[in-house]
């Protein structure tokens, strides 16, 4: 009888790690299934505070984004005016990238050096793109904090890993703690009043978030909610970033509350980038009924887009293997959706700014730059050889592309007689 002891103590020797194993499992899954409380399925559609919603049901009525453009228009500062005595509309569109936002910020503080950086009136940006959208906003002087976070952070002040096992079951594979506590750090109370005083002074910012609940594109007035007053408008703003850069898969999603029908919901937001890589919509598709609702004559208005791709604008990798394992594959498709994604919104930017008669400036990582590390992957050495790649270029040169690169010729849009006078022609 000794044997079969043995065996028995030997066989509850081999379970004892599967259940713990199995306990783990199941407190991962029950503590990830309590997310906050969802909005019921069919329910209609709700506005989170700061957001605006893109478009109404009744085409007749203005929609949030054209209502707060036509404010700002109306609002015309002396910066607004230029010698010629016509209103300049400068617009800047941020892509994502992750850590190849090194080369957008680079951009960003050689163009202050080179000394025809725009005041822009409107600034939009998508994952790390939203992360420079702040100090873009808020103009040269604040160049030293867009430089400090691509040329010093590391991978330890974005992110913590998490085991394989969590990761199975929690809501991402990697914790960001650590970039909202360095958000937190870089937008302080005296920068959320700068954001609120531009924002009073009529110039607009964007940020784009993923609704993954409604499987719509959510857009966030960041002045409004700076300007707004309320006790909790800095955390909002801090959350909308986290959530416009938490690439879904691998950062955890943000919850935002919304009242529908009278009851508190909570809506899961993630990476903008998941619907476009890039955004103009909001004010691209409503600037024209804007400048009406201004009482501006189109003629009496010069615009010009500048478009920053965080990224080649033609991405086009060599072989890079993949490990044959669920998560491995799946942010890689991620990757690949990233990439059709960009694509897709540069065109459509491209398309929509020579309906529109506003002139379409590109610039991108050239596809000459070795890109040698993953746009995950905060390597600080790396991001600094980056970011002076993009300084050089914004401080050298003021050649911008006003297509994106390899259409094909019956992709290109013959450009119409301006709605709105190209600003090229001061």
């Amino acid at each position: 009888m000794r044997w079969k002891h043995t065996a028995a103590l030997l066989i509850l020797g081999a379970m004892i790690p599967v259940l713990i194993v199995a306990a783990g499992m199941a407190v991962i899954y029950l503590a990830g299934s309590r997310r906050p409380t969802p909005p019921p399925d069919a329910a209609a559609y709700g506005t989170p505070w700061g957001s605006v919603d893109l478009e109404t049901v009744d085409t007749l009525t203005p929609s949030g984004v054209q209502t707060t453009i036509t404010e700002a228009l109306r609002s015309k500062d002396s910066a607004d005016r230029g010698s010629d005595g016509q209103l300049h509309y400068d617009f800047l569109a941020l892509s994502g990238g992750g850590s190849y936002g090194a080369f957008g910020a680079g951009m960003l503080c050689g163009w202050t050096e080179r000394g025809d950086r725009p005041d822009f009136k409107v600034v939009t940006g998508i994952s790390t793109g939203a992360l420079q959208a702040t100090p873009a906003f808020l103009g040269s002087d604040y160049d030293p904090l867009l430089k400090r976070f691509y040329t010093t952070t590391t991978n330890d002040n974005i992110f913590r890993r998490r085991s394989t096992l969590v990761s199975l079951f929690a809501d991402g594979t990697l914790d960001s703690t650590p970039l909202r506590r360095l958000l937190e750090g870089a937008i302080d109370d005296n920068v959320l009043a700068a954001v609120a005083k531009k924002h009073r002074a009529g110039h607009r910012l964007f940020i784009g978030t993923s609704n993954m609940d409604a499987n719509e594109f959510a857009i966030w007035d960041m002045g409004a909610i700076a300007a707004s007053g309320r006790p909790d408008a800095r955390r909002r703003y801090i959350d909308v970033l986290v959530a416009s850069a938490s690439v879904p898969v691998v950062f955890p999603p943000v919850y935002f509350d919304v009242d529908i029908d009278g009851t508190t919901y909570y809506e899961m937001h993630s990476d903008g980038g998941a619907e476009a890589q890039v955004f103009l919509r909001g004010f691209m598709l409503d600037v024209e009924d804007a400048l009406e609702g201004a009482g501006l004559a189109r003629g009496e208005v010069k615009a010009r887009l500048f478009v920053i791709r965080n990224g080649r604008a033609d991405d086009r990798p060599g072989y890079a293997a993949i490990k044959p394992m669920t998560l491995a594959i799946a942010e890689a498709t991620i990757g690949k959706l990233f990439k059709i994604t960009a694509a897709a919104s540069l065109y459509r930017m491209y398309v929509l700014a020579n309906r529109y008669g506003v002139e379409f400036n590109l610039r991108c990582i050239p596809d000459d730059y070795p890109l040698d590390f993953d746009g995950l992957n905060f390597d600080r050495p790396r991001m600094n050889t980056l970011y002076h790649h993009g300084y050089e270029l914004g401080r050298g040169s003021a050649d911008w592309l006003h297509a994106p690169p390899d259409l094909d010729p019956d992709e290109l849009v013959p450009a119409p007689p301006p709605a709105i006078a190209p600003a090229s022609d001061r």
